[in-house]
């Protein structure tokens, strides 16, 4: 039997605009050929920087109050193939192609060490750079999203392309839909020895439900699930400053050296 521990954040009262603000720039990388866009805060702190990784439709400028309110922490937010500034090739919308722009953009940047944030989709992102990368990543915070990696259909498509007008072009969205595979990263969760924080919104329109959010600590006893019970999907919503706060010291955390007997 598994516990499962799970935690309930209270409204913080710190204002974001008490700390020093590093405007985030725009940065690129490639990745065999294909040009990368990230926002990137040029914070002064970088032992450990923060990745943000969104979902399906999203792209960097969606975390940049973010990583702004980060600061003087480093954070980078990206923006994936086929999304934002970035390029938006033919082919190649592969899980692994995914996984490879992260690495390409953490490899430009010069990171040694990163947390990672995966934001709805993306967390399947993260969780699958922090298996290929271990050594190189020191947390992971799942946002709102199970361990699978679902295969889309033409079915799909269509509703994404219906609601994502301006979002998302055509050719990204096929391509996602035609390169899609299931992919379930549970049982491979136990490969994973670095803290993982799970964020799950309490309201109806989050896609992780308690049951579910409970999977990552049997999987992964280190663990733990934080709640926002007001947030649904978007767990910035209403309240940025809770957000920014949570990641700000889970990062904290990850850069306390561990004891033997924790590893």
């Amino acid at each position: 039997m598994f516990t499962v521990r799970v935690a309930v954040f209270i409204h913080t009262t710190s204002p974001l605009t008490k700390r020093l603000h590093y405007l985030a720039v725009d940065s690129w990388a490639t990745n065999n050929n294909i040009r990368l866009h990230y926002l990137d805060n040029q914070s002064e702190m970088s032992e450990l920087p923060l990745i943000m990784i969104p979902g399906l439709s999203g792209n960097a400028k969606d975390f940049l109050p973010t990583i702004e309110g980060l600061s003087p922490r480093r954070a980078l937010s990206v923006s994936l193939r086929g999304r934002g500034k970035s390029d938006v090739p033919d082919t190649g919308y592969r899980f692994e192609d995914h996984v490879q722009d992260i690495a390409a953009i953490i490899d430009q940047s010069q990171f040694e060490q990163v947390c990672l944030f995966g934001h709805s989709l993306g967390a399947n992102y993260a969780i699958g750079y922090a298996l290929e990368n271990p050594d190189r990543v020191k947390g992971i915070i799942v946002g709102g999203y199970p361990a699978e990696y679902p295969t889309f259909t033409a079915n799909w498509s269509l509703k994404v392309m219906m609601k994502y007008p301006d979002q998302l072009p055509m050719k990204t969205v096929l391509g996602i839909q035609h390169e899609s595979m299931q992919i379930s990263f549970w049982e491979r969760l136990g490969e994973l020895t670095c803290p993982i924080l799970v964020l799950r919104g309490g309201k109806s329109t989050s896609l992780l439900k308690p049951e579910i959010a409970e999977k990552y600590v049997q999987y992964a006893p280190q663990s733990r699930i934080l709640v926002f019970s007001d947030s649904g999907h978007r767990l910035w919503h209403p309240n940025l400053n809770r957000f920014v706060t949570a990641l700000r010291f889970f990062i904290e955390e990850c850069t306390v050296p561990q004891s033997p007997s924790e590893n």
